[in-house]
């Protein structure tokens, strides 16, 4: 009788092992898959902030040019070599999200990330919404991905994942001076300038593309067209509310990232006015076209 019943305390406990020790291992595998998940977010946020930093540092030197052409047009021959290549790579991100991928793959070790829990390894890190100084002196790189989920629970899809890194160019702020040079000859003060309704600067030319914006009309919500910059086009805040036609007439600028329905949009629409400088000499110049 004894025996018999050592024998039924045996099988209950094997049975018991049997039935925890699976549930036991899944957790573990699990817990351990999104510690490496933690590992790679942390990777890919470091490298990502790096690459900001090393935009942002650049971009004190590219605030000086009017646009990229010109900055890529630039004689670059009295840089030393670390600054040249530098500045390639902060105009190639500027023009073109593309580039910014490839600055954050080659900071990343490629065959880890393509052996990873990321749908798609490298590739599957997408960029498409990241901008270098479109239309501010803001540098915002999104990398979004798919997590791969290594047991399918009821249909679960896979986890979608973003990060990013959100800074401010370090162009330097230019403070007006304590002193000026008063002169005898008032010819400079008498100099025609430009100003908007709500402009913030003066412009020396009239012509100038902060001002005289060229404004072009479309058939459709342009989501394949670029800008200028190589930035996409957004609904316009001011006169898009709510949901819009796929198709009819919107309006774009060459510079802007706002697509409009109404051609006189405030956003679009200038006021110009000719002043004298000696009226706004409390007004900065226009960065443009200040060269004249």
């Amino acid at each position: 009788m004894e025996k018999k019943k050592k024998s039924i305390i045996s099988a209950s406990l094997t049975v018991e092992t049997s039935l925890v020790l699976p549930v036991f291992l899944i957790f573990f595998a699990v817990f351990l898959y999104f510690i490496q998940i933690f590992i790679l977010q942390e990777k890919l946020q470091q490298v990502i902030t790096d690459v900001g930093l090393s935009y942002a540092k650049t971009a004190y030197f590219y605030s000086d040019f009017l646009n990229i052409d010109e900055a890529k047009n630039f004689d670059e021959s009295f840089l030393d070599e670390e600054l040249r290549e530098e500045l390639r790579i902060f105009l190639d991100a500027a023009g073109y999200a593309g580039m910014i991928k490839y600055a954050v793959k080659s900071r990343l070790n490629e065959i880890s990330f393509n052996s990873s829990c990321i749908a798609g390894g490298l590739e599957g890190i997408n960029f498409d919404c990241s901008k270098v100084m479109q239309g501010s002196d803001d540098i915002d790189i999104v990398a979004s991905y798919k997590v791969r989920i290594p047991i399918r629970f009821f249909g679960l899809p896979e986890i979608d994942m973003i990060q990013r890194v959100r800074l401010r160019a370090w162009s330097g702020l230019k403070l007006p001076p304590l002193y000026s040079v008063v002169e005898d000859d008032d010819k400079s003060k008498d100099k025609t300038v430009y100003v908007t309704e709500s402009g913030s600067v003066y412009h020396l030319d009239i012509n100038c593309s902060h001002i005289k914006l060229s404004v072009k009309a479309i058939n459709q919500i342009p989501t394949w067209q670029r800008n200028n910059n190589g930035g996409k086009y957004y609904p316009c805040e001011s006169c898009i509310k709510g949901e819009h036609p796929e198709t009819g007439i919107y309006f774009i600028t060459a510079y802007g990232d706002r697509y409009h329905i109404k051609e006189d949009c405030s956003r679009i629409k200038r006021t110009i006015r000719q002043v004298s400088l000696s009226e706004v000499e409390h007004l900065p110049p226009c960065k443009r076209c200040k060269g004249g």
